[in-house]
């Protein structure tokens, strides 16, 4: 029987296998190849767009909206960023987004900015209406309050509202738009970022007239902001500033009906407050950031009129050294919920890991697993072999692991038995896509000095990371065959990643931090045509073109180490 080619295929056939490309570049050629793969590529491709703004691409805004591109209509989530321009001055240049900088360049520094809100604006003005599910303004940089207004006439089926830094006070105009998010009836998923009493009463005003939403996420910075009020938090008398302009709306809060979330992220001070005002029963997923008060929130959730059943991924970072028991209410609330599949912890100035027992209750469901803890700058901590054994062992489901390995060398990280331990007891994932290896291997030379300098150095630290990562390739496809799992001739595990989470980048001219190298799987011919396994270095932000189970990688959650210190020099 002759086997069907593609162009013979169904129409929804070629809709569903389409699908599962979502690197733009082969979308881009797939509507290059005919009228019928151009339908069907383009709302693929056009679904979630990233622009930067503000630098000399947005000449080319204006071809992108024209009447001509059929895309535009199948836009539904735009993410800006502010583009990083460098302004020249008499006497030096610098980054139009760097805050850093003295007074003297402030002025002509607002320049990308402003240009960006008017690029905004045309953007707005342009799209057709109510097409955007999500509209994100990913920047520190004020977003104008005209632009937000236009935003929420305009784009009706929003799913997603942020409520960020504005160029003006944005409360007073909220007062004269009372019902401007009544007509958002889609909308399910809040983001707020107050640092300021008006954006405070911004998102009060925000969450009274969206009671129904099922996502959440309160981000402070009143310690960043020239607004840092006294009362912030709630004391034994009285809710704080925060508790009773958010929610004053609830009050009192013993009687309110609470918001039904089945998603929470907090990045503010956890009390009592948030137990009344939020129903934690329901939720689904949590991420709690640098909350004070986290240990007394850990152990009511342990409790039973408290706890979340049906929570499902648990992410906690923690830079509180107030605590110091804090991890022991976080290993309790792992012993009282079970079914969890996503579990990232990264904590500082913590005297140990969480426990190893807790962890592996959840072994018939954990996928992806991110430990990450150290006490000080140099004490980072690592599980023992027999941990690390046990959790191997027991979570055999795992799919995305990024944790940290004993230390060794990259001349010869053979002379580590600790190191090879590890290495073996991770062949017993055997459904392991993505590894993340936190820890850099120590080297004798350094990495200090100038960009030109340490070129040629870190080329060779890369070609013995990437001989070190081959290693795990091949050892990996030799269990994965010798077991019978895998792909047949291979194991599943396509991506390994040294480092901690981020990507690399230069801080300044003089100074070189490494975040993050990633190896996927590649492919060699030698001059007889043989083919074979090559561990490839890529950047980071195109792995998840490689392995879409790679999002572990991308968390960036705090600074590492630089490169000179996270070697041991």
């Amino acid at each position: 029987m002759k086997l069907p080619q593609f162009k013979d295929l169904p129409l929804d056939i070629k809709h569903t296998i389409i699908s599962f490309i979502d690197r733009p570049t082969d979308l881009k050629n797939l509507c290059l190849g005919s009228k019928e793969l151009r339908d069907i590529s383009t709302p693929i491709l056009y679904r979630s767009i990233h622009l930067f703004v503000g630098g000399p691409q947005d000449m080319r805004l204006s071809a992108f909206l024209g009447a001509g591109n059929p895309g535009i209509p199948h836009i539904r989530e735009i993410f800006l960023r502010l583009e990083k321009m460098v302004i020249q001055d008499k006497h030096r240049h610098y980054h139009s987004d760097d805050s850093s900088e003295e007074e003297e360049v402030e002025e002509s520094a607002t320049i990308p900015a402003r240009q960006a809100q008017f690029t905004v604006r045309l953007l707005l003005d342009f799209l057709p209406k109510d097409i955007l599910n999500i509209f994100s303004w990913q920047n520190w940089e004020p977003l104008s309050v005209d632009n937000f207004l236009l935003l929420c006439k305009k784009q009706r089926s929003l799913r997603v509202l942020e409520i960020g830094p504005m160029d003006r006070p944005l409360a007073p105009v909220l007062e004269k738009h009372p019902d401007i998010f009544d007509k958002l009836t889609e909308l399910n998923s809040i983001d707020v970022y107050p640092d300021t009493l008006d954006r405070l009463t911004a998102s009060q005003k925000l969450l009274q007239a969206k009671p129904d939403i099922e996502h959440l996420c309160i981000s402070t910075g009143f310690e960043y902001s020239n607004e840092d009020p006294d009362d912030l938090h709630d004391s034994s008398i009285r809710p704080g500033l925060i508790s009773r302009t958010l929610f004053s709306h609830m009050q009192p809060f013993d009687k309110c009906k609470p918001f039904h979330l089945k998603n929470l992220d907090l990045d503010t001070y956890a009390n009592d407050t948030w137990l009344k005002v939020i129903k934690f029963n329901v939720l689904e997923k949590m991420e709690i950031r640098n909350c004070a008060g986290a240990e007394v929130l850990f152990a009511q959730l342990s409790k039973p009129q408290f706890r979340p059943p049906h929570l499902r991924s648990l992410r906690w970072m923690d830079d509180d050294k107030s605590e110091p028991h804090a991890l022991e209410a976080f290993n309790g609330l792992l012993e009282s919920i079970s079914g969890l599949e996503t579990l990232h912890v990264y904590i500082n100035r913590m005297r140990s890991l969480p426990k190893v027992g807790p962890i592996t209750l959840h072994k018939k469901t954990l996928t992806s697993l991110s430990i990450h803890s150290q006490q000080t700058r140099d004490a980072i901590h690592t599980y023992s072999e027999q941990d690390y054994e046990k959790l191997c062992t027991a979570c055999s489901q795992l799919r995305q692991l990024s944790i940290m390995f004993p230390k060794t060398t990259v001349e010869h990280p053979a002379t580590s038995p600790e190191f090879l331990a590890f290495r073996s007891h991770t062949l017993k994932l055997h459904n392991l896509r993505t590894l993340n290896i936190r820890r850099w291997p120590s080297t004798r030379e350094s990495f200090v000095g100038s960009v030109t300098r340490i070129t040629p150095t870190l080329r060779l630290y890369e070609h013995q990371l990437q001989r070190m990562t081959q290693q795990i390739f091949e050892l990996s496809d030799m269990d994965a065959m010798e077991n019978g799992y895998g792909l047949g001739n291979r194991s599943h595990l396509s991506v390994v990643c040294w480092g901690g989470n981020g990507k690399t980048r230069h801080d300044n001219s003089d100074k070189f931090k490494l975040k993050q190298i990633p190896f996927v799987r590649g492919w060699k011919l030698d001059p007889f045509g043989e083919k074979s396994m090559l561990a490839v270095q890529t950047i980071w932000r195109m792995v998840q073109f490689v392995e879409p189970e790679s999002d572990i990688l991308n968390h960036s959650l705090y600074d590492m180490h630089d490169i000179h210190q996270g070697f041991g020099l």
